[in-house]
């Protein structure tokens, strides 16, 4: 286990996970497809996307770029889904307790 930590936390990848899952653990997280879409970013969001060739632009079709917290808090599209958009010193806490509070992941 102190093998796999040290990888985790000297990894050049998975950053994204890591802010929410910060020690490993062999026990499953338990998410469904669409919580781990989101939280990773690597569902059919514009920058992924973009990434890949697959979309001309990381924007959203409000002109935002389409990151998940985008879609989640500020988007014109999706305003009846909003959550409360964090300051951005707060973004990675604001991740930690969406992903660990399951009534906050149903309405993503």
């Amino acid at each position: 286990m102190k093998q796999w930590q040290s990888e985790w936390d000297e990894g050049d990848t998975g950053r994204s996970t890591l802010n929410i899952f910060p020690k490993v653990s062999q026990q499953s997280a338990n998410w469904n497809r669409a919580d781990v879409l989101f939280f990773t970013g690597h569902g059919p969001f514009p920058p992924n996307l973009h990434r890949f060739h697959l979309a001309n632009s990381p924007l959203c079709s409000c002109g935002e770029i389409g990151t998940p917290i985008h879609y989640a808090t500020s988007c014109l599209l999706t305003t009846s889904w909003h959550m409360k958009l964090p300051k951005p010193s707060l973004e990675q806490e604001w991740y930690r307790r969406v992903a660990s509070n399951h009534l906050s992941r149903g309405r993503i």
